[in-house]
């Protein structure tokens, strides 16, 4: 059936949400975002407060058939080059997320050449890739996305390292916390932060963010919170106090329904790290390639 590349137009956006749901369903279970929040980010993204306001040009691309039912969609960033901006985002490009109908690679591929065909068209210095949809593990290129990452990979692009993705029931980090520790609750810089000490001496701190903006209205997106920042002082055994930092986080989380956290692991961490969490109950959701970058655009 013949297919067309086109610039997305209105009435596409409920089948350019179901796709993107689809997508979103394959790394992160029972999290759907609403047709608005879709929408935003094809036309902003607040909460991406350092890289967002660098975008000087935004396209979304769409591919569908002579019935008007759509295959694939991509959304295209375009960086400038004023005060501010990261050199490594300097006169760049990006496709910040493509997705497409698992199945023959056809669309994807029609989809992509004309990906490639705009960003060469803005002459940009570089060109990136991305999966970054609006929902919780969304980014990078996950490994429950073998299409798009066979997709990039195909053409020339090639992720700089991995990130995995963890996640633990909230109910199975509760522990009892040593009575001689104090615990304290205050606004951290990217969400609720708990401090541990003992006999006034920091033991260390956790930060847990809840979900905001659009996707927090979801019904189905409000059991899932992340670990936002974690420090143990020096010192102080990581192995002891660590596990005590999740408890009364989850613990927290669970007063408002939320049932299951997530943490990450990069590939700079020690194994140590990821052993911790490990122990702790964390068990793997996705595994992320990151910063696809074309060869040799």
């Amino acid at each position: 059936m013949p297919q067309t590349v086109r610039s997305f137009e209105r009435h596409d956006r409920d089948q350019l949400t179901e796709l993107v749901n689809l997508h979103i369903s394959a790394v992160i279970p029972g999290v759907a975002v609403s047709v608005n929040t879709v929408m935003s980010q094809l036309e902003r993204e607040p909460l991406e407060t350092i890289v967002d306001p660098w975008v000087v040009e935004r396209m979304c691309l769409v591919v569908t058939d002579d019935q008007d039912r759509l295959h694939a969609a991509a959304l295209l960033h375009r960086f400038g080059s004023g005060p501010g901006v990261s050199p490594d985002f300097v006169d760049a490009g990006e496709i910040r997320w493509l997705i497409f109908s698992p199945g023959p690679l056809e669309s994807g591929r029609r989809l992509l050449d004309s990906c490639l065909a705009v960003l060469d068209a803005w002459q940009v210095r570089v060109q990136y890739a991305d999966g970054s949809l609006p929902a919780p593990a969304c980014y990078g290129v996950p490994d429950s996305w073998p299409h798009i990452r066979s997709l990039y990979s195909g053409a020339g692009f090639a992720p700089v390292r991995e990130e995995t993705v963890l996640a633990v029931p909230c109910a199975d980090l509760i522990r009892p916390r040593p009575e001689s520790w104090d615990q304290h609750r205050s606004v951290g810089t990217l969400g609720t932060r708990f401090d541990l000490s003992q006999d006034g001496n920091a033991l260390g701190y956790i930060e847990v963010c809840q979900l905001s903006g659009e996707l927090a209205k979801s019904n189905a997106s409000r059991g899932w919170a992340d670990v936002g920042n974690l420090e143990v002082e020096d010192g102080v055994d990581p192995e002891t106090v660590i596990p005590h930092l999740y408890s009364v986080g989850a613990g927290w989380l669970m007063r408002g329904g939320i049932e299951t956290l997530l943490d990450y692991h990069s590939e700079e961490e020690p194994p140590e790290h990821l052993e911790l969490l490990q122990r702790c109950g964390f068990k793997t959701l996705v595994t992320n390639a990151r910063g696809w970058t074309m060869a040799n655009p």
